[in-house]
């Protein structure tokens, strides 16, 4: 039942009692007037329906104060989400203060974190919300939430979305450059019924258009449309067709995919494909997704090992992504050749699975703290939570050492399922934190509800921190929140030294990228499913 309802009860059967207090009164008073003989029990009727009376009129005002409490702490979150500081009046409630008290505690630290280095301190908040203020657009939280409701909508026209890069130079692009490339893709919704636009990044912008067969057209034009502006930036664009149907994470793998290819070819460059494969495509799928199921089942796989450090050099742990050797004799592969069509082909519950276990027999080698992913599709599998205690719960000696992370995508659509993860897997002693954070301050003010230990900052939010303010305030911001809710702070792809160095003054707890892993170098070669085999 929920809160609202409840208290709807409690007001309902306070009336209704006082209702019937008063019937009680009045007929003891025709009674008495009748002299019954029936009047010292009818009295005590009477007396008795007075208290529950009373009871009853208690119930309702608590639960109207309740329910004015709650309102205005949710109020509260809210305006610290639009960049403004609200303290709200201490409630009547016992119960409720010690809660409202923390709250404006809250809010008055973040407000002194962040004003303590800026005039406008809100402004790095305001960064964080749903619109991108320099330009106008949807942040990446917007966009990926028109997104995600597009793609799983049934009845939602065929998808394509263009990616436009500008590529990094010595300096970050203007904001007049900014603000042209904005103006041209805002013309596209203008002209488009359900097209949406956003800034996915401080070099990325996005287009989602209601249609197939148009991404590689549109895409020449948006180039071409590019090159006709004032500044004319350095930019590549990547297309992908078909969309539609896909799980978020696939759709944005594609074009991860798409733009990485883009810019491996240099500025200027179109890159478009389609996610829809047919005819001998299928077969190729059909034969890669094999050559995945055997790689698992001969134990052709293996985990990387990157060092996440904290501010006194020790290790946090290490982050290890999963490799796999989809050839007898070839390489180990990275994620991103065979990510999409293990996601597409379901079989991400196996490899995280696979993943978790590898894990917990080299931690229960060497006695290092090891991070594994957690994939949207994995949570979204009916006992895959189960699966993961009982692996946990089989060596609580490794366990405790066990870093688990969910993406920030998987939070924003699957926040039951992280909140039931996180419960479980800490009972057993795991540590479970989100991992390319930033985009979503709504999110980061809701790991307090959680109860996560980490938060890994996304490179994007945390790149040249070190000569750039408004990437300092942004930083900031991310810390005291977080550090508000309890969690630590990683930084995520930190390659500059200098850069580490600024973070550690702005409060993170930990650092991943180049900077760290040359600080940290390996000290053994990383275990494989036919080490574990053994160790088993």
């Amino acid at each position: 039942m929920n809160l609202g309802l409840r208290l709807g009860v409690l007001g309902f059967t306070g009336a209704a009692v006082s209702g019937l207090a008063l019937a009680s009164w009045v007929g003891l008073l025709w009674w008495a007037q009748a002299g019954s003989v029936w009047l010292p029990l009818l009295l005590q009727l009477a007396v008795t329906v007075s208290l529950a009376a009373a009871v009853g009129w208690w119930l309702h005002r608590f639960g109207t104060q309740l329910q004015r409490t709650l309102a205005q702490l949710r109020e509260q979150a809210q305006a610290l989400e639009q960049g403004r500081f609200v303290i709200v009046d201490e409630p009547p409630l016992p119960d409720a203060l010690p809660l409202a008290r923390d709250l404006n505690a809250a809010v008055r630290r973040v407000q002194s974190a962040l004003c303590g280095t800026s005039t406008s301190g809100t402004e790095a908040l305001q960064r964080l919300a749903p619109m991108d203020l320099p330009t106008g657009l949807d942040s990446r939280f917007g966009f990926l939430q028109h997104l995600a409701a597009r793609l799983s909508d049934a009845q939602a026209p065929d998808t394509s979305v263009l990616l436009l890069r500008v590529l990094p130079g010595s300096q970050p692009p203007e904001l007049p450059a900014l603000q042209e490339l904005a103006e041209l893709l805002r013309a596209y919704p203008q002209r488009v019924a359900d097209a949406f636009v956003g800034r996915l990044a401080e070099h990325d912008f996005a287009l989602c258009l209601p249609a197939h067969d148009v991404a590689d057209e549109s895409a020449a034009s948006l180039m071409a449309a590019v090159q006709t502006t004032a500044s004319r930036p350095r930019c590549v664009i990547a297309a992908v067709d078909h969309l539609g149907g896909l799980p978020l994470g696939s759709a944005l793998a594609v074009l991860d995919l798409a733009i990485v290819r883009a810019e491996g070819a240099g500025a200027g460059r179109v890159e478009c494909q389609s996610a829809r494969h047919e005819g001998p495509l299928e077969a190729a799928d059909a034969a890669a997704r094999g050559a995945i199921v055997d790689a698992l089942r001969k134990g052709q796989a293996r985990l990387a090992e990157f060092p996440v450090l904290a501010r006194d050099g020790e290790l946090l742990h290490l982050e290890c992504p999963m490799r796999l050797r989809l050839a007898a004799h070839g390489a180990d592969e990275a994620a991103e050749r065979w990510l999409d069509l293990a996601t597409r082909s379901r079989l991400m519950t196996q490899i995280d699975l696979a993943a978790l276990e590898l894990a917990l027999v080299a931690i229960a080698g060497d006695e290092r703290p090891r991070c594994v992913h957690v994939s949207a599709q994995s949570l979204a599998t009916a006992g895959f939570v189960s699966a993961v205690r009982t692996r946990l719960e089989a060596a609580p000696a490794a366990a405790a050492l066990l870093w688990i992370e969910i993406a920030e995508l998987s939070f924003q659509t699957l926040p039951p399922r992280v909140r039931n993860a996180g419960t479980v897997w800490r009972r057993c002693g795991a540590r479970v934190g989100i991992e390319h954070a930033g985009a979503a301050l709504r999110d980061l003010l809701r790991l307090g509800e959680l109860d996560l230990d980490y938060v890994k900052v996304d490179a994007g939010f945390v790149h040249g921190v070190a000569g750039d303010e408004r990437q300092r305030e942004r930083a900031q911001a991310l810390v005291a929140l977080s550090h508000e809710m309890g969690a630590l702070v990683i930084a995520e792809g930190v390659d500059d030294v200098a850069d580490m160095a600024a973070l550690w003054g702005l409060g993170f707890d930990g650092v991943t990228g180049q900077a760290a892993t040359r600080r940290y170098p390996s000290r053994r070669q990383p275990v494989t499913a036919e080490t574990a085999t053994g160790a088993a």
